[in-house]
């Protein structure tokens, strides 16, 4: 009954007119709203209240935390990364920041059988990162800005960044020369019925967002070669879009492949 009441054609107004004051203006947090069909409509109908995406100073700024401790989504990719210690020697780290896995990884994964680890990010973040305190020029961590430059590293990973890029990420694996032996993907939203581009609020910027399907995504990849090693839930991770239940997520996905070839 309550439910009903609140979507009574004036509360549903009022309630979305509450919804985008807070979308528009709030700081420090994690709203999406709207269906689009495509990252450039939901780019045009992004407020101007804020900046759009990661590229700018505010946003290159956030998750200084996440150098210093790890978190509950973080350790799976921890038990992978150990799993995989000695058939690894590169780490090509998608969206990883200004280093925050290579800084707060090294309390639990030795690194000591790696050559490289390798950032891929956009120009604002590396400029931080390369500001950051704890980097130090020569070491095994290099940024870069394009993820054509992952052809033939040992290890793909990707760590809560795919949904902030339209393309599919078997798409672009499909043009390198060598595939990475090993892909682990993390908090990433896989929807089971559906796929949903929608727009975020991160509190500095708004960001285009994707939810895959995830019978879409494992299928791509297995396209290429790869196998499914692994599958969990991080369920500290949730998707809530205004006014779209169906289309919301209760639980973000990792995984983890391996190439068959």
């Amino acid at each position: 009954m309550v439910a009903n009441v609140k979507n009574f054609p004036i509360l549903l107004q009022l309630r979305r007119t509450r919804f985008e004051y807070h979308f528009r203006n709030d700081c420090n947090v994690n709203y999406f709203r709207g269906v689009y069909p495509s990252f450039k409509h939901a780019l045009q109908d992004a407020p101007n209240t804020k900046r759009h995406g990661y590229d700018n100073a505010p946003a290159a700024r956030m998750y200084k935390e996440r150098t210093e401790r790890v978190y509950s989504t973080d350790y799976p990719v921890l038990y992978w990364l150990t799993k995989f210690q000695s058939r690894i020697q590169t780490v090509f780290d998608f969206g990883g920041h200004i280093g925050v896995h290579f800084y707060s990884y090294q309390k639990y994964f030795s690194f000591s059988n790696l050559t490289s680890w390798t950032v891929c990010e956009v120009p604002a973040v590396i400029d931080e990162a390369r500001k950051f305190p704890l980097y130090e020029k020569g070491t095994i961590l290099n940024f870069v800005t394009d993820v054509s430059n992952s052809d033939g590293y040992d290890l793909f990973l990707a760590n809560g960044s795919l949904q902030y890029l339209e393309w599919e990420l078997h798409e672009k694996l499909r043009r390198l020369n060598r595939l990475p032996k090993f892909l682990i993907v993390n908090m990433l939203p896989l929807h089971k019925n559906t796929r949903t581009i929608t727009l975020q609020s991160i509190g500095t910027s708004f960001c285009p967002y994707l939810l895959r399907k995830r019978s879409e995504f494992i299928s791509g990849l297995e396209g290429l070669g790869y196998e499914l090693l692994d599958e969990w839930n991080n369920e500290e991770k949730s998707c809530a879009i205004a006014f779209e239940t169906e289309r919301s997520l209760d639980h973000y996905k990792g995984m983890t492949f391996a190439w068959k070839h």
